[in-house]
């Protein structure tokens, strides 16, 4: 049995007892080695049973399950002056074993569903619990027409968890005014839409770290380029005043050799003009933290952030904190097994 998940579970209503009773026996379950199977984490045949018939209850799904966890979760954010919301996406990967009503992944051949879950934890990387998950699939005539959904509006768009992410976290931000609330976000999440979004907040708002895909432009034009031609932000960063040197260990990757990196730390505020794909929209002012590796191999994996922020830039303590978040990230792709509570209710909710 996984020590805590009962208190955990306190309040979890699915609407029948039975139901409730269920719950806390399969969570506990699984809770116990979260990279089992249902077979394998159930206690015989039976149980395996009861499991699936739950899992089949029209009375149960995801929000109800994760409202009791999400409620203990908010209560810890408000006991700390920081919280990150991380959000990332994980493929689930049905392939071998396609339920009857799965759609494909990235490719007709790959069948699963993508979740797209938002972890809070302190920027010490202590895990505070899931507070939101959301699904998704494709449609195999949807694959490969990227170019054709740019212009969709928002809303339309697969994206659009990014969005709904952000919004998450000023909520958080709302329920829990003594705590600063910072959504944190990899390149896949350098959507043009969410920065707008901030800054049209009205009321208590999370900040946000992205990290940037995309060479915005400036307001600034660049005749050096052409007539049409603007200032890119990457650029601009780079020819600015070289803040901070700092070596780290790089610990060995599948991608890359253990090997220490050196690395120049540069920052400014900017203003960032609108893409072709959204030139209705208004241009926004950000600001852009710059860590790159300097001498690296060359072999691709040399450290490149860029790094979008609302947070303040003014002084080098600052800057250091946001790269500080912008690496505690790296919680929500650790292996579940490392936050028992909170990666059973994760599983469960898939």
């Amino acid at each position: 049995m996984c020590e805590g998940i009962a208190d955990e579970l306190h309040g979890i209503d699915l609407g029948d007892k039975r139901l409730n009773r269920r719950s806390n026996v399969i969570i506990e379950a699984l809770a116990a080695n979260p990279e089992a199977s249902v077979n394998a984490a159930c206690d015989g045949w039976s149980d395996t049973l009861a499991a699936y018939r739950f899992f089949d209850n029209k009375s149960v799904s995801p929000e109800k399950m994760l409202h009791a966890h999400r409620t203990a979760t908010q209560r810890r954010m408000r006991a700390q002056p920081v919280v990150l919301i991380v959000q990332d996406t994980t493929e689930l990967d049905y392939s071998n074993h396609p339920p009857d009503d799965v759609r494909c992944l990235n490719t007709v051949n790959r069948s699963g569903l993508y979740l797209h879950a938002h972890l809070a934890v302190t920027p010490d990387k202590l895990c505070l619990g899931v507070v939101g998950v959301e699904y998704f699939d494709r449609e195999p005539e949807s694959l490969g027409k990227a170019k054709e959904r740019r212009t969709l509006p928002i809303e339309e768009k697969e994206s659009f968890r990014w969005l709904e992410g952000y919004r998450l976290a000023c909520g958080f931000a709302t329920k829990c005014p003594e705590t600063r609330i910072v959504s944190i976000a990899d390149r896949e999440a350098d959507i043009y839409d969410i920065f707008v979004d901030a800054e049209q907040q009205s009321g208590t708002r999370a900040d946000y770290i992205i990290r940037a895909q995309e060479d915005r432009s400036t307001l600034e034009r660049d005749p050096a380029k052409g007539p049409a031609a603007f200032c890119k932000v990457r650029d601009e960063v780079s020819c600015s005043k070289l803040l901070a040197t700092r070596t780290i260990d790089l610990s060995q990757t599948p991608k890359r050799a253990a090997r220490q990196a050196v690395l120049e730390i540069r920052a400014i505020t900017v203003q960032v003009k609108p893409p072709h794909a959204r030139a209705h929209l208004p241009s926004v002012t950000n600001n852009v933290v710059l860590v790159e590796e300097v001498g690296g191999p060359g072999d691709g994996t040399d450290v490149s952030w860029l790094l979008i922020t609302t947070l303040p830039i003014e002084t080098l303590d600052g800057i250091l904190r946001i790269i500080d978040y912008y690496v505690a990230r790296w919680a929500v792709e650790m292996s579940q097994a490392d936050y028992p509570p909170s990666a059973a209710l994760y599983q469960l909710a898939a």
